[in-house]
């Protein structure tokens, strides 16, 4: 087992049912004893700490999982006393918003092949010309097009619950990318607004844009799959970790 102390929280994944009943939610953070960015898993759905918040938390590796970034909770698992397992974070304090950028500059990458050619399983990326974009989803209770009609079949759940997934476009130092979002907070907006199917896909775009307040500015934390190394999906954006492009950086690239 392990202790860190300067475990800072970055994102958390939209809650996912395991088959024996208990509630699994991936996340992501940075610690400095480690100098490199870290997955712990699987938390619960209630209690996880706040994004940018500095936790102290016993960690022990995960047998599953052979990626050198992944970590799970040291506590009780079963089921019945899993949902309190978040239990064993202690905030300590936050990370200010004026040293977000050097605490996490040596995670950035300039490409997802980057990535891949390091063997990271996590990254920070600067991304460019970003999009979001929602994929109809026809397995989905709520769909608009109500594709469950047979009462026979199976309600999904987690992410494939949607009637829409998120996905955002954007382009790094290799080349366009089109990755799934899996921001619980995106998922919760949707959920606590009817999934937005009553919304055009522009509208559905713009609102959820702003709320994530996504512009040039933004970076994305990126991550793996564990069992396919090179396909990535976004976990967080996350801001403040670079300077928004100025009008003369517009004009240069322009010309």
């Amino acid at each position: 087992m392990m202790v860190l102390d300067d475990f800072v929280m970055l994102g958390t994944t939209v809650p996912e049912p395991n088959s024996d009943g208990r509630v699994f939610v991936c996340s992501a953070g940075y610690s400095a004893t480690l100098r490199s960015l870290v997955r712990v898993y699987p938390l619960a759905r209630h209690g996880a700490p706040a994004r940018w918040s500095v936790n102290t938390v016993r960690l022990e590796r995960n047998p599953r999982d052979s990626r050198p970034e992944s970590y799970r909770l040291a506590g009780d698992r079963r089921p019945g006393v899993h949902q309190h397992i978040n239990r064993v974070f202690e905030a300590t304090g936050t990370v200010p918003r004026t040293a977000r950028a050097e605490l996490l500059r040596r995670c950035t990458v300039s490409s997802i092949a980057e990535a891949n050619d390091r063997r990271l399983s996590l990254a920070i990326l600067h991304a460019d010309a970003m999009e979001l974009e929602f994929e109809h989803n026809p397995a989905s209770p709520d769909s608009p097009q109500l594709a469950l009609f047979d009462v026979g079949t199976e309600i999904p759940a987690g992410a494939r619950r949607f009637p829409y997934i998120p996905r955002l476009r954007f382009a790094d130092d290799r080349g366009p990318h089109r990755l799934m979002l899996r921001d619980w907070g995106v998922y919760e907006l949707m959920r606590k607004h009817n999934n937005l199917t009553q919304l055009s896909d522009t509208q559905r775009r713009r609102y959820v844009g702003e709320a994530l307040h996504l512009d040039p500015s933004c970076s994305l934390l990126v991550g793996n799959l564990n069992n396919q190394r090179t396909a990535w999906l976004v976990i967080s954006v996350l801001r403040g970790l670079r300077a928004a492009p100025s009008l003369f950086d517009a004009m240069e690239t322009a010309a």
